[in-house]
């Protein structure tokens, strides 16, 4: 999977491509982009950390989410 596309309503879908496309086209799974892994680096760290709750984040946490959404920032 290389891509997911996001619907107002219903369910998303997932784009896919074979290892010569991506090779081709210079695509990344979505499982290495920078964003993604941004994003589970965050969630694992807020699912564990006591100090990261709805009403703020510890340090680290709220570091995480600024990396987070420069790569989100950056994918777009």
């Amino acid at each position: 999977m290389v891509d997911l596309v996001e619907q107002n309503s219903g369910p998303g879908a997932g784009l896919y491509a074979c290892a010569p496309c991506r090779e081709q086209r210079g695509l990344k799974p979505v499982a290495e982009q920078a964003h993604e892994v941004a994003y589970r680096d965050y969630l694992l760290h807020t699912t564990d950390c006591e100090g990261c709750s709805r009403i703020g984040r510890c340090d680290v946490g709220g570091r995480l989410r600024d990396i987070y959404q420069k790569a989100l920032d950056g994918a777009a």
